[in-house]
């Protein structure tokens, strides 16, 4: 591996671990991320480090500060609306321009993945229930034929994925089971406008459980 390889490695290394960290609540809002603490944390010098607080912060995740560091992004309600609003508006383009060009082998793979996610959900396993709920929505990505709106939904998605963590995951994957059978179903029939009556309810839905988190939690 060349140096550029290794220090490539390092940075997106730090990028998944600090964005889970992120994602999951284990760091807050308003957390400083101490130039220092991270280094030894992760071993690494401070040219990666700087990399990665400036891709999280294109993420939403981090807001660095000329001469202050880097902290963890906070969250507010006007903000987290937004989120849900232009997140909605993406999505329903993935699926207008997606499901009209899936074919057999694609639905192979959104049946595999549903059937994967409905499997780990129902048996408890959260952690990978989540992850084919990401991978339901990537093989739709895939199928949109725009890279521009791929690459759109995928920079948002941590914000997205940082707020849905708020709430209780039993319920919002409850939510996604619904979404995904939405989906396939409108698939089958090629009834776009149905997947998107559905995503509009079910994103409502986690809007609204969002809203009734604590205001410790999220801000005003």
């Amino acid at each position: 591996m060349t140096v550029g390889h290794q220090h490539g490695a390092l940075r997106e290394h730090l990028v998944a671990a600090l964005r889970e960290d992120i994602v999951s609540g284990q760091l807050a809002p308003g957390t400083p991320l101490r130039t220092e603490v991270v280094m030894q944390r992760f071993g690494v010098s401070n040219s990666p480090l700087r990399e990665a607080f400036a891709q999280l912060a294109s993420e939403g995740l981090v807001v660095v500060q000329r001469n202050r560091g880097a902290v963890v992004a906070p969250l507010d309600r006007a903000h987290a609306a937004d989120v849900f609003r232009v997140s909605v508006l993406l999505m329903e383009h993935v699926l207008r321009w997606s499901l009209p060009h899936v074919v057999a082998g694609d639905m192979a793979t959104l049946r595999r993945i549903a059937l994967d996610f409905d499997l780990a959900y129902r048996s408890g396993d959260l952690v990978t229930a989540f992850a084919e709920s990401d991978r339901f929505g990537e093989a739709l990505l895939d199928r949109c034929g725009s890279p521009e709106l791929a690459r759109a939904v995928r920079t948002l998605l941590p914000q997205l994925q940082r707020l849905v963590r708020l709430i209780d995951a039993v319920d919002f994957l409850a939510l996604q089971h619904s979404w995904q059978s939405a989906v396939l179903a409108s698939a089958e029939d090629r009834d776009v406008e149905s997947a998107v009556v559905a995503l509009r309810s079910i994103w409502r839905q986690v809007e609204r459980a969002v809203e009734d988190v604590d205001d410790d939690v999220i801000g005003a």
